[in-house]
């Protein structure tokens, strides 16, 4: 019987071993994540303790570290955009090669959404069957179930929130499905009509869910805060959320419970930086090392020890694994690169060589080159050549030195992380980001700036001015944090050149994309302002820049906004009857897809 690929089930809802045991890959921070793999389980003899339902949740998180989960949240994220070019070097991932040239097919592997669907039914078990393992175990209190329910529902909305900006339109469904008597021929459900719907359940479970869990003698509380649902990535949800549905009032509440949530943190933890009053008050990590003007500390703290102050939600992979092939981040190995792998892709000219030749085209003029985040994110050889994407590819620190002179080499690039040859397989342990502050902090000014009433320029002493200077300030705040100059804050952003709403915009979009660079936010930035703006024209723009040779083709086929999102896969398509593909991909991978009989 074929049956649609929408959800990852088995008859009587076997759970297998290899669900359960891929969540002892996470921190070991409490007796939740201490789990042993154990055999199918059917329904009917599994749902009767607590344990039964921290074991699906702790499968939740471990689905979210596959591979097919991670590499999908980075193409989808970043891909598209014009920071992401072909390495040369694309000989075994032909899906790979054509969407990088905008080639993109409903038969491409990279268009399949089944990781994300199995987790959403996962969640959606949780949801249904943990409050039956409430009536039967006395142990398992009301705020535990409503914290785990709270939990997987903010999972299940990730993994719809990634879905919807990919595709705009998908199936959508709050019910598991459990069995194959069960019909999953379920048409897409609209954009406009799925994101009020996780807006609505998020708020509904926002105050069940915990500040933070309980912490360790030996470690940062954030440390193991970080890779679990807590109040600030439900926070973070709502605020980006909001975002999308133009509602800028409630993006900026929910950003600011969590810059305030981070200053707590910060100042109960001593560990507010010597820039904080140059920071505007807002709790960032200083990018100078204590005591001296070498650079990078901010860096080395957020990509290389990972688990920052500054976290709010990664993907955390184990740093004990002496083996080196489990719990790996195999996504960035293959397509940033590491030891001895050459990577699949490469940062566009158009990211990398701005600063040589004073271009200017990513990095803000006014900053002269001393932005610290070129050569964090971009890996540069002695000469000064681009040579691949540092950010999550390198173990070890960055160290710049504070210079008069910009465009200075840094003094040390961590070592990359190294390739397990025998297997082919990843030994890239770096944690994946999914939020963090200065991303809430930059959506913020983002939705600040969409509140601006007049298009014209603005004058002080005005409302609308008061907005530019908060909206302005945040992201001065993350744009002074980058600058590595022996005279600190001297080449600083001029307010003065954004004195209009939609220069303040563009700053803000341009400022997002060098703090977030690489990191699965770039091309869904660029989505949503042609969704708010209703039409392609930025987006079209901004893409087209990557590859001279493509931009007229590309910038003619992202006219419509059917051709911004993805096509459905064909495979999907032939179950699924009641699936219409996007209408700029024809009707399948040739235009002349016929459902099967």
């Amino acid at each position: 019987m074929k049956y649609s690929t929408l959800y990852n089930k088995t008859k009587n809802f076997g759970l297998s071993a290899a669900l359960l045991i891929g969540g002892m890959s996470l921190s070991g921070c409490s007796d939740f994540l201490e789990i042993k793999p154990q055999n199918e389980i059917i329904l009917e003899q599994f749902w009767n303790e607590q344990k039964d339902v921290e074991n699906i949740v702790t499968g939740c998180y471990s689905a979210m570290q596959s591979y097919g989960m991670i590499s999908r949240m980075m193409i989808w994220g970043e891909f598209r955009s014009e920071n992401i070019v072909n390495n040369g070097t694309i000989t075994d991932d032909i899906n790979l090669e054509r969407l990088l040239k905008e080639n993109i097919t409903a038969n491409n592997i990279y268009t399949n959404w089944s990781e994300f669907y199995g987790i959403i039914n996962r969640c959606n078990t949780v949801i249904k069957y943990a409050p039956i393992v409430a009536e039967k175990d006395p142990a398992y209190t009301t705020s535990q179930l409503n914290a785990h329910i709270a939990e997987v529902t903010a999972i299940r909305s990730l993994c719809y929130f990634y879905l919807i900006r990919t595709f705009r339109d998908v199936p959508y469904s709050d019910e598991p499905f459990l069995d194959d008597d069960q019909t999953l021929n379920l048409p897409a459900t609209s954009f406009n009509e799925i994101l009020p719907k996780l807006i609505t359940s998020l708020e509904n479970v926002v105050n069940n869910s915990l500040n933070k869990y309980p912490e360790k003698n030996t470690t940062a509380y954030w440390d193991y805060n970080c890779n679990r649902v807590t109040k600030p990535l439900i926070y973070s949800l709502l605020c980006e959320m909001y975002l999308w549905q133009k509602d800028y009032a409630n993006c900026v509440k929910y950003a600011d419970l969590i810059i305030e949530s981070k200053k707590k943190d910060a100042k109960e933890a001593g560990y507010l930086s010597s820039d904080f009053e140059n920071f505007y008050g807002y709790p960032l990590i200083s990018s100078r090392s204590r005591g001296s003007n070498e650079y990078g500390n901010a860096f080395n703290q957020i990509f290389v020890k990972n688990n920052s102050m500054e976290s709010i939600f990664e993907l955390n992979f184990r740093k004990d694994d002496n083996d080196g092939r489990l719990n790996c981040n195999g996504p960035v190995c293959f397509f940033y690169g590491g030891g001895t792998r050459v990577p699949f892709v490469k940062p566009s000219t158009y990211v990398s060589n701005d600063e040589r030749d004073k271009l200017y085209n990513v990095y803000a003029k006014e900053n002269e080159g001393y932005d610290g985040r070129s050569y964090e994110n971009i890996r540069f050889d002695t000469g000064g050549s681009p040579t691949g994407i540092n950010k999550y590819a390198t173990r070890g620190s960055v160290t710049l030195t504070s210079t008069t002179t910009p465009y200075k080499n840094p003094t040390a690039y961590g070592t990359l992380w190294p390739t397990y040859d025998n297997n082919k397989q990843s030994r890239n342990k770096s944690n994946y980001i999914l939020y963090r502050l200065t991303d809430i902090m930059l959506l913020k000014a983002e939705a600040i700036a969409q509140m601006i009433s007049t298009d014209g320029t603005l004058v002080e002493g005005t409302p609308d001015y008061d907005l530019l200077l908060e909206a302005f300030e945040l992201v001065d705040a993350v744009n002074k944090r980058s600058l590595i100059e022996s005279t600190p804050y001297k080449h600083v952003l001029d307010i003065t050149n954004y004195a209009s709403k939609q220069q303040l915009t563009n700053l803000i979009f341009d400022e997002r994309n060098r703090e977030l660079m690489f990191e699965g936010k770039r091309y869904f930035d660029l989505v949503r302002r042609s969704w708010r703006e209703g039409d392609t024209e930025y987006l079209s723009n901004k893409v087209t820049n990557k590859d001279p040779q493509t931009a007229s083709v590309v910038k003619s086929k992202m006219q419509k906004m059917d051709a911004i999102f993805w096509p459905y896969n064909l495979d999907e398509l032939k179950v699924n009857h009641n699936l219409k593909q996007n209408a700029a991909f024809g009707s399948g991978e040739n235009g002349n897809f016929e459902h099967s009989k």
